[in-house]
């Protein structure tokens, strides 16, 4: 008897940029991306809540966005940030997922914020 996968809870929607970034992950090897594809998937069916973000001295204003932490299995620690926000009661818009290091990535989310307030392409499974 096969389990049947429940649908996912939230529907994504991906800052069209965000193809880039998943590709950009290739250099820290094909887990990371396995990894990332992961945390997508465990935001869409409610796994996992991020931790509300704010105003940032180092980045910028993230307030009304949550950053979702996720590393390969086994890391000791986790290097990379998924930022998101929800959109509405059935969507998370995805804005940026990548390297924390130097709050880069808090960096971009302040930038992709600035420049479109709701992330526009749907992001496919």
């Amino acid at each position: 008897m096969t389990r049947r996968a429940k649908p996912a809870r939230y529907r994504l929607s991906a800052h069209p940029a965000l193809p880039d970034d998943l590709a950009a992950l290739a250099v820290y090897g094909p887990q990371v991306a396995a990894a990332a594809r992961t945390a997508l998937d465990d935001l869409a069916h409610g796994r996992v809540t991020g931790k509300l973000l704010g105003a940032r001295h180092v980045s910028g204003d993230l307030t009304g966005l949550a950053s979702v932490k996720f590393d390969v299995p086994g890391s000791p620690t986790r290097r990379f940030r998924l930022v998101y926000g929800a959109i509405d009661a059935e969507t998370r818009g995805v804005l940026a997922i990548g390297r924390r290091d130097e709050h880069a990535i808090y960096r971009l989310a302040v930038q992709r914020v600035q420049g479109s307030k709701e992330p526009t392409a749907a992001y496919e499974r």
